[in-house]
């Protein structure tokens, strides 16, 4: 090979090195721009992607199980547990201090108003209303003979007045001493029944001991607590409900009850709240305060007659919403949708729907948690 040829070679070769070093320093400096086009196309290319998979997972059909509203004639009601309570409940007590004489009643009688219950000693009593007495008719006489001379001159005005406000003094001590001796005795305000004594005989008490326990029996009450959907429509519509009660110990009794009182401050604990209601007619004597009831809570006869929209109790939705909600599947569209109704009384495992559904309208009952509004479902249970 020749110097030329050889030459040549050398050059071509230097050529293709100048060129693969002069790319390797113009590639950095490059327009940003024609980079980012590059990286945004992979990029967009890659979020595309992803999107169309979220999208795709999130509206694939989700298996529910449904059941179809059915209509028809129920009877609802509720039992509950009562506790018979009386009117009221008063301690009695005596206003002075003294020793216990006598005590008329023992626990469980039945008293009338005016009834003695206990008596104390009166014998100090009766010595001060004596000394109350005769500081009275003293006074009395100083301002009859102060009053009388007054009038004829002879005394001066400050004697009357003096004799005046003696005369009033003493009165006041003697209708103090008589009203003291009238507490020595304490009678019935009421028709009651001794639910119990606190002192015995011979023993001395001061003012305000309680000495016996007594129960307003003129109408018995049964207390009961409420549930707090049974508690809403109880308070809303009071008049809707037939309620009666039976007593295990009263066998062959039952009460009508209606309403008398409402706590609206719901136990913490239980979320339930009191309500009190009172035996009409007459009271069987069998029945006594303490004694427990089975209340028995109905819609009212003419409600019955009429069919009601009946679901299963896990339709119903309470999740995160202020009022119960069920999810409705429309064939035609597969699709389901929520709507808020308001309940009544749950009939065993099914619950009666007041208001929302018309009745033959196909429910999830089963599988609700996973939905949201307008979605495709597939369904079972049909």
């Amino acid at each position: 090979m020749n110097s030329n040829e050889k030459n040549r070679r050398w050059k071509r070769i230097a050529s293709v090195i100048v060129l693969a070093a002069a790319a390797a320093l113009v590639v950095p400096f490059l327009p940003g721009s024609l980079t980012d086009v590059f990286a945004q196309t992979e990029t967009d290319g890659g979020e595309s992607g992803a999107d169309a998979r979220k999208t795709a997972e999130y509206d694939q059909p989700v298996t529910v199980e449904v059941t179809r509203a059915a209509s028809r004639v129920v009877d609802q009601s509720r039992a509950v547990a009562g506790r018979v309570e009386p009117a009221r409940t008063v301690d009695i007590a005596f206003q002075v201090a003294g020793q216990i004489f006598s005590i008329a009643v023992e626990a469980g009688d039945r008293i009338r108003e005016g009834d003695m219950i206990a008596e104390l000693d009166q014998a100090d009593f009766n010595l001060a209303v004596d000394r109350a007495q005769a500081s009275f008719d003293l006074a009395k006489s100083e301002f009859e003979r102060a009053a009388s001379l007054a009038e004829r001159g002879v005394a001066a005005d400050s004697r009357l007045d003096t004799a005046r406000a003696q005369f009033a003094e003493a009165d006041v001590a003697l209708r103090e001493a008589q009203r003291q001796l009238s507490q020595t005795r304490i009678v019935a305000p009421f028709d009651a029944i001794v639910a119990r004594t606190f002192v015995e005989e011979y023993v001395n008490v001061t003012s305000a001991a309680p000495v016996a326990r007594l129960q307003d029996v003129s109408e018995m009450r049964i207390m009961i607590s409420l549930p707090e959907e049974l508690a809403a429509i109880a308070r809303s519509s009071p008049d809707a409900f037939d309620i009666d009660a039976t007593f295990s110990a009263v066998p062959g009794y039952t009460a009508p009850l209606v309403l008398r009182s409402f706590a609206t401050d719901a136990d913490a604990t239980a979320q339930t709240y009191d309500v009190e209601f009172a035996i009409t007619g007459d009271v069987d004597p069998r029945l006594l305060p303490g004694m427990t009831a089975d209340v028995r809570i109905a819609i009212t006869t003419a409600e019955n007659r009429r069919q009601s929209v009946i679901v299963p109790v896990s339709a119903v939705d309470t999740t995160s919403r202020t009022a119960p909600s069920v999810w409705v599947y429309d064939e035609a569209s597969g699709q389901v949708t929520r709507r808020t109704v308001r309940l009544g009384l749950p009939v065993d495992d099914e619950i009666v729907v007041v208001e929302g559904l018309e009745g033959d309208e196909l429910v999830v009952s089963g599988g609700w948690w996973r939905l949201r509004d307008n979605q495709s479902v597939t369904v079972s249970g049909l």
